[in-house]
């Protein structure tokens, strides 16, 4: 990398930290509240009882423990060290997530430089940027420590890609597990993973097409087993998080039979589901990013008036990136990952909460969106010496 790019780097990482620190700030001052959202009491309830009893349980209540199949345990485990055992404060908790997200962008230049070095700028710049993983790097949530585990499982797929080393991708089944393990959208990854290996190896001989596929899905599947027994034999429910239960009330599917939707009465099923369809995707990758947390009037504007073009900025390499990608296999994966994600949202939220749920994805958003911005410029160079 030259020297120039490394001054670029600094610069970004440097405004990037001023930014969420001073952010960090504010809300530790002004709304010490916000970090706290209706997920992070339950979070933290389970880490105390993991902490202090040893068993992934809340207690009921009339003293006695319930099993927790929810929630996957992951996030707990990582609350019940640094708060529980260690006796950090969730102040402390929540700076040591930005500094997550510090190590998150430095995944995604060590993805970057392997896939084109000419992104790496652009592809640390959105992600240590963007709003919303950044807001939710601020409160008591998985986010953080979930877009740890899958950035470091993107960049060992991506040196698989590029070495066909079997190292490498036994070690992105391993963080695709602890990522699993600590948001459950990630379960059904491993399936589509398979076939992208396939896909990947298709002109490799089969013997090692199918052996790869086979190896990853057995490590990734073998390990989630594990949690899915426990469940079983706890709480006589063999699933991996009963989440998908818990969502069923207000997720995509089945929903023409609740038609709760006023924009939608009177249509029939087909019509019905390539609106929402549609609505839900609008949602999922518009949503700017909300600073109503920190219970400022002012940051609140001044979040969307630096949230709106910065998405539209992204968005647009976005969909650049996706069209000039060609047979970029690296790139290709990052689409299938991205896709995966906006379908489990799609699919499981709608369009609720479409600005969190986006951030499971930035980290391939990001690449995507570097490499459109990198092409749309090439581009324009190459019109202007043409001309000249």
């Amino acid at each position: 990398m030259n020297p120039q790019s490394r001054r670029r780097i600094c610069i970004i990482v440097a405004i990037a930290l001023a930014i969420k620190l001073s952010l960090f700030v504010f809300a530790a001052i002004h709304a010490p509240q916000g970090k706290l959202l209706p997920d992070s009491n339950r979070y933290i309830e389970l880490a105390k009882t993991l902490a202090t009893k040893g068993v992934f349980a809340s207690q009921s209540e009339n003293g006695g423990l319930v099993y927790e199949t929810l929630r996957t345990p992951g996030y707990p485990i990582f609350l019940a060290a640094l708060y529980g055992l260690a006796k950090i404060p969730l102040d402390g908790i929540v700076l040591l997530q930005i500094l997550m997200t510090l190590a998150v962008a430095f995944v995604v230049y060590k993805t970057a430089v392997e896939i084109d070095p000419n992104i790496v700028v652009l592809s640390m710049a959105i992600i240590l940027l963007d709003p919303p993983t950044m807001i939710f790097s601020m409160t008591i949530l998985t986010e953080p420590l979930f877009l740890l585990g899958i950035s470091i499982f993107m960049f060992n797929f991506v040196l698989y890609l590029k070495c066909k080393k079997i190292g490498y991708l036994v070690i992105s089944a391993f963080m695709l597990v602890m990522a699993t393990y600590i948001r459950p959208v990630s379960y059904y990854l491993g399936f589509m993973i398979m076939f992208f290996i396939i896909y990947a190896n298709r002109k490799e001989g089969l013997k090692k097409l199918f052996a790869h596929a086979l190896i990853f899905v057995l490590i990734v599947y073998s390990l989630l087993g594990i949690w899915q027994i426990r469940n079983h034999i706890r709480c006589h429910s063999f699933v991996f998080s009963s989440m998908q239960g818990e969502n069923s009330g207000k997720g995509l599917i089945r929903s023409y039979a609740r038609h709760n939707d006023p924009h939608t009465k009177g249509m029939t099923p087909l019509p019905y589901y390539v609106n929402v369809s549609f609505r839900s995707l609008l949602s999922v990758l518009t949503k700017p990013g909300h600073f109503k947390y920190f219970q400022s009037e002012q940051l609140r504007i001044g979040g969307y008036i630096f949230s709106y073009p910065f998405m539209a900025f992204w968005l647009t390499g976005f969909i650049c990136g996706v069209a000039a990608m060609r047979r970029n296999a690296y790139l290709h994966f990052m689409l299938f990952v991205t896709l995966y994600f906006i379908t489990a949202s799609v699919v499981g939220q709608m369009w609720a909460m479409g600005d969190r749920l986006r951030v499971s994805a930035m980290p391939f958003i990001a690449i995507i969106s570097a490499y459109g911005w990198c092409s749309i410029i090439e581009q324009v160079r190459k019109n202007r010496s043409g001309n000249g």
